[in-house]
């Protein structure tokens, strides 16, 4: 997988960010996975955003560097679980499906997608922390 970042700050290495989006691959299988572009921004509404995919193997997140690191950490890991569920055909994010059913008008953390993203986002974490 290409990993292409933007604005990337000075709090996050260059090899601390490789070990976080290695983990994840592993983890999560996003072997699929061409590119990965993290866009790095100051935001002052949400930690991240899942941009969605350019064309069928580049994906796209932001990351909110107003956080500190290990909320940025866990941010990466929330949108890359966003990543993996388009991969793998759970969750489409134009149509707001999950398993082919709509979930667009649940609240934010009704959606199981998010559901999903906050639990796996935390097992990640833990298991990178302990490497």
């Amino acid at each position: 997988m290409i990993l292409d970042t933007i604005n990337l700050p000075k709090k996050i290495k260059p090899e601390m960010l490789d070990s976080i989006v290695n983990h994840a691959n592993e983890v999560l299988d996003l072997s699929d996975l061409d590119e990965l572009v993290i866009r790095f921004k100051a935001q002052n509404d949400a930690c991240g955003y899942f941009d969605g995919f350019d064309d069928d193997s580049t994906a796209g997140i932001e990351v909110n560097t107003k956080n500190t690191i290990d909320e940025i950490v866990t941010t990466i890991f929330h949108e890359l679980v966003h990543v993996q569920q388009v991969l793998h055909g759970v969750f489409d994010d134009f149509e707001k499906t999950w398993n082919g059913e709509s979930f667009g008008h649940l609240d934010y953390n009704d959606r199981p997608w998010e559901i999903d993203a906050f639990k796996k986002e935390k097992e990640l974490f833990s298991s990178w922390n302990r490497i």
